[in-house]
């Protein structure tokens, strides 16, 4: 059996950031094209806004969990998934809370180029997980204790 990704801890989030970033990119583009058809630089800016933020949000923390996780427990894989990702919403949340009333932000472009963004990253990374060729035993120990 050969895997596609190393075997240590992180790899499931290393997997799932490398598979879901240029689909969430390339169809966050998709809003800021049509806000620029139809509100002009304001809208662009705003959803290439959008874009941008839920595209960093989203990969950081695919990142940050890749890095953290060094332990194959279940409850480790479970307690930084879970914080990260509560911390990513959260996070994603109060800046488009922040932006939302700007005179110089379209309100609408940014909160939909962030939520197309976060749909596609979210569909991507889970089908990821569940293609990744992730072993979750040990190979070299089983062919060592072939020999004996």
């Amino acid at each position: 059996m050969t895997s596609t990704t190393s075997s240590h801890a992180g790899a499931p989030f290393a997997h799932m950031l490398r598979s879901a970033v240029l689909p969430s990119a390339l169809v966050g583009l998709v809003p800021v094209v049509l806000f620029a058809v139809t509100d002009g630089v304001k809208g662009a800016w705003s959803a290439g806004l959008g874009w941008a933020v839920a595209l960093l949000f989203f990969a950081s923390g695919m990142f940050l969990m890749s890095r953290l996780v060094r332990s194959a427990s279940p409850h480790a894989f479970f307690a930084v998934a879970m914080t990260v990702y509560l911390g990513q919403v959260i996070g994603l949340l109060l800046f488009l809370i922040a932006f939302h009333g700007r005179d110089w932000i379209h309100g609408k472009a940014l909160g939909v180029a962030a939520l197309v963004v976060t749909i596609v990253w979210q569909v991507f990374a889970m089908r990821a997980m569940r293609t990744a060729r992730i072993p979750v035993y040990d190979e070299s120990a089983i062919r060592l204790g072939e020999g004996s």
